[in-house]
């Protein structure tokens, strides 16, 4: 074979790896590259739908739950939710034997629009008696929500404990029914 036959081979071989690399970095890495981003898409997208599924399979139970949530919501009037929680508060105080200093019920606007009523209490009693009060404020069907709880000692003992307590309770408006 010739000098001229070898380069003649070299130049053809040179090319054709160019034309392999171009191809490669032009054409199939971004073909690959977007078929591997449509192929993770249509993952997604069948997540979604079998999610989309399932709640539409469980569509009866979870506007029944949604009603029990709105029932239990406290009452739609300012009034009448105050009195309710406070009667509620009293219920839960007489039976677990806590004594409250103060209860301060307000009322403000949440980021989204909703009403909150927030009650601030100041009160004391053992560790057991807190326990009771905030376990029944929390598994109540009136729909509150402890947001902070503090605790300080009130004698050398530990036996009294000062407890100050923030609770809210959402008061849900009549078109989200």
């Amino acid at each position: 074979m010739s000098a001229l036959g070898r380069e003649k081979i070299l130049v053809t071989l040179a090319v054709a790896a160019v034309a392999i690399l171009f191809g490669d970095k032009v054409i199939l890495g971004p073909l690959s590259a977007t078929w591997k981003e449509r192929r993770d898409r249509i993952e997604i997208l069948d997540q979604q739908v079998l999610r989309g599924q399932a709640l539409m399979d469980r569509e009866s139970a979870i506007r029944r739950k949604w009603l029990e949530m709105w029932q239990a919501a406290i009452p739609r009037d300012r009034s009448v939710s105050e009195n309710q929680v406070l009667e509620s508060v009293d219920r839960w105080a007489s039976a677990s034997r806590i004594s409250f200093t103060s209860i301060k019920p307000s009322w403000r606007t949440a980021d989204d629009g909703h009403l909150l009523l927030e009650c601030r209490a100041n009160g004391y009693g053992d560790l057991s008696e807190i326990i009771q009060f905030v376990h029944a404020l929390e598994s109540d069907d009136l729909a509150l929500q402890v947001n902070l709880l503090e605790l300080t000692q009130r004698d050398d003992k530990g036996s009294s404990i000062g407890m100050n307590l923030n609770f809210s309770g959402l008061l849900l408006p009549e078109v989200l029914k």
